[in-house]
């Protein structure tokens, strides 16, 4: 008898695996065969648009395009598809190799019939959509100069590894060139720059660095949107070999960057917010003043909402001990109130004598002497607004910010828990890059900035007020940028915990994140420094190209049934992991904010939730389990049964190696509004295992609150 069990365990176990190897292979999408779908989406008239007129030869010759190839046979002459003359949309294109280019500079801009330059930096080809993009981009946009976009590599016909950009980011272009291996050039542009070198020999990087800018580059204005930078959010180049590695330590020559910094040092205004924290605070204060080498006049403000007397002592001991330690100056500002971080931020500012402003965080660490100098050497810039710096979690490598990513799901800090050892996705976490907003941890800024923004908003008490600082920053056409040079460590969330961790935060989390998207609904789920070619609907840590995980709205209603009975009678096991990474009102989900304050009127397939997450089961073959998602009520008990979707999750994946069958760990489903009762529901799941009697049950802390009318 036990042999037949076993025999009949063992062909239930083989139907599963069967079943789930079928479901990984349809779900695991190779890069080469999304993007080509993608692609598909793009409009393409390549056989009206794109003609060659003129094959150029590999001669250095390079201007000398209008000659037949027998005149102009050298010992290098052959016909080359890298050195030819395309029309597309128009335009005429010189597409040429950019050594050769800037080594025949002068003859090239004074007899191509080119409208437009297109330098390729390193070996590669243009793709099949590149001539007719660069070419509508052009004519589309007269004020543009320059034009780039996204490339992959391409090996035996496979494309693979791509590099999607973000939009002209002008702090990252200082500190490396990020266009990649094709810019796109107008001929006028190029023309009137080179004039001004006046015989001089033309270094690439530095060409193009007084080309943008002559034709302010560098300058406030986004939003009006006539930039002379353009992003192409397409493929435009297959290289060869992967381009990063080709030119991530160029770097434009001193004499230029000299032109970037602050000429004299203004006082630098520290506000430093803290309650009842001392021995956190004064570490932050020692730090400070002990490791800082700064060239710039430092006053302190420490605003404190109420210490209890014992450590309001304290406090006002250290400051009086602080005198002849270099410091300008150093306020304490005590004023019992409730927490509320926008507030006493704002209220430090008032107090502030400085040009220039910095957030700090009591839980913060100085770690690198000239950190405060070169974030103020970026705050000083016309055109950049917040500046933020990369934080590590103590005495480690380990990141905690390295910038603000505005996803769908929220703010997210792409790279968190991630070594700073390496070097990920093409150096984000490297060199300076401009982001939509940084952690008001460590913020630093103008104080005519930060007026202009309208200072903290006083009605995000505890979270998203730096985000929200850092959007109304950037609506106002300036540029917020992220020091990846500049690392503090920061002790993390000493000052109020974890959000989350419980009930009350969550709902204040979320109810707070509301007003965030209700105060900026046209950036809901928009970054212009994040493509959407990136995952865009999951706090996954990495960046990762989007085939690998994005979120559709395209699957059928969940159908809901009551098993409260199932799951008392199923084992509570911690082996059973759940976490939830959205619970949200679907037209929030889409426009960022509910029914009543947005713009767009609600249709059926927008009243409901939607959910997403990942499950598995610790130490079991995870191909055997059917789950399902479950809402406990927290005032009644009644659990409810939610059928979900399998979804591939290959970060999940890799982070579980050691695993039976994680690849189809994540999980979606939609839920009608009514589907269940009004109330707050904590989220479980119920997994059972097909080949046995087994089930799991366990339960996440996320909550979601379902009112009546789904406000």
């Amino acid at each position: 008898m036990t042999f037949l069990k076993q025999k009949l365990k063992q062909i239930l176990i083989n139907k599963c695996h069967r079943i789930y190897e079928k479901e990984v292979f349809d779900k695991d999408l190779s890069y080469d065969r999304w993007i080509r779908e993608q692609e598909k989406n793009v409009e393409s008239r390549e056989e009206k648009s794109d003609k060659i007129d003129n094959n150029l030869t590999n001669d250095l010759r390079m201007e000398e395009y209008a000659r037949d190839k027998k005149e102009n046979d050298g010992k290098n002459a052959e016909y080359g598809k890298n050195c030819r003359l395309v029309k597309a949309d128009g335009k005429k294109m010189l597409l040429v190799n950019c050594q050769v280019f800037f080594e025949n500079i002068s003859k090239i801009l004074e007899k191509t019939e080119a409208d437009i330059l297109l330098l390729m930096f390193y070996e590669g080809q243009v793709s099949e959509i590149g001539f007719k993009l660069i070419g509508r981009q052009f004519s589309e946009n007269e004020d543009a100069v320059l034009v780039y976009g996204d490339e992959d590599v391409l090996e035996d016909g496979e494309r693979m590894n791509p590099w999607f950009k973000p939009d002209w980011s002008p702090d990252r272009f200082l500190s490396s060139f990020y266009f990649g291996g094709l810019v796109a050039v107008r001929t006028t542009a190029a023309q009137a720059v080179y004039a001004g070198f006046a015989g001089e020999e033309a270094e690439p990087f530095a060409f193009l660095w007084e080309l943008l800018k002559r034709y302010h580059a560098f300058e406030p204005g986004h939003e009006d949107g006539r930039m002379p930078v353009r992003h192409i959010r397409q493929v435009l180049y297959h290289s060869k070999k992967e381009g990063y590695g080709q030119i991530k330590d160029w770097k434009l020559p001193s004499a230029a960057t000299k032109e970037m910094k602050g000429k004299l040092p203004p006082l630098i205004s520290i506000v430093i917010p803290s309650k009842d924290n001392t021995e956190v605070l004064f570490q932050c204060m020692d730090s400070l003043i002990e490791r800082t080498r700064t060239r710039h006049p430092v006053e302190l403000i420490l605003v404190d909402n109420g210490s209890r007397e014992e450590n309001r002592q304290k406090v006002d001991k250290k400051v009086s001990g602080l005198k002849g330690s270099g410091l300008f100056s150093c306020q304490y500002l005590y004023e019992p109130m409730p927490f509320n971080f926008s507030r006493m931020c704002n209220k430090g500012v008032q107090a502030a004598q400085g040009e220039i402003l910095l957030f700090l965080n009591d839980d913060m660490e100085i770690i690198q002497p000239d950190w405060l100098d070169l974030m103020a050497e970026k705050a000083q810039l016309s055109y950049v607004g917040a500046v933020g710096a990369k934080l590590l979690y103590p005495d480690s490598s380990k990141i905690q910010h390295a910038g603000i990513t505005n996803l769908r799901v929220g703010p997210a800090h792409k790279l968190q828990f991630l070594d700073d050892k390496e070097v990920h996705y093409f150096g984000m976490n490297r060199g300076v890059h401009n982001m939509l907003a940084a952690t008001g941890a460590c913020l630093m800024m103008q104080k005519a900035v930060f007026k202009q923004a309208g200072g903290f908003y006083e009605g995000l008490a505890v979270a998203f007020n730096d985000v929200d600082l850092c959007y109304s920053i950037y609506e106002k056409g300036y540029y917020n940028v992220v020091r990846n040079d500049v690392a503090l460590y920061h002790h993390e969330s000493l000052s109020r915990g974890n959000d989350g961790e419980s009930e009350e935060k969550q709902l204040r989390l979320l109810r707070e994140k509301d007003i965030l998207y209700e105060r900026h609904q046209k950036l809901y789920g928009q970054d212009p420094f994040y493509h959407p070619y990136l995952t865009t609907d999951m706090l996954e840590s990495e960046y990762a190209p989007a085939y690998h995980y994005q979120v559709t709205l395209d699957m059928p209603w969940s159908e809901v049934s009551p098993c409260t009975k199932e799951v008392m009678q199923a084992r509570e096991d911690q082996c059973l992991r759940v976490g939830m990474e959205c619970a949200m009102d679907i037209y929030k989900w889409q426009y960022g904010v509910s029914p009543k304050k947005g713009n767009v009127k609600p249709v059926p397939s927008d009243m409901g939730y939607y959910f997403q997450g990942y499950s598995f089961v610790i130490g079991a073959d995870n191909a055997c389990y059917v789950k399902k998602l479950l809402l406990r009520n927290q005032d009644s008990g009644q659990i409810w049964a939610v059928p979900i979707e399998n979804r591939y999750r290959k970060d999940i994946r890799n982070n579980l190696k050691d695993q039976i069958n994680v690849d189809l760990t994540g999980f979606a489903a939609k839920l009608h509004r009514d589907a269940v009762p009004a109330g707050v529901y904590r989220f479980g799941m119920l997994a059972k295992d097909q080949c046995s009697r087994s089930k799991l049950v366990n339960w996440s802390s996320w909550v979601l609150e379902v009112t009546e009318n789904g406000e």
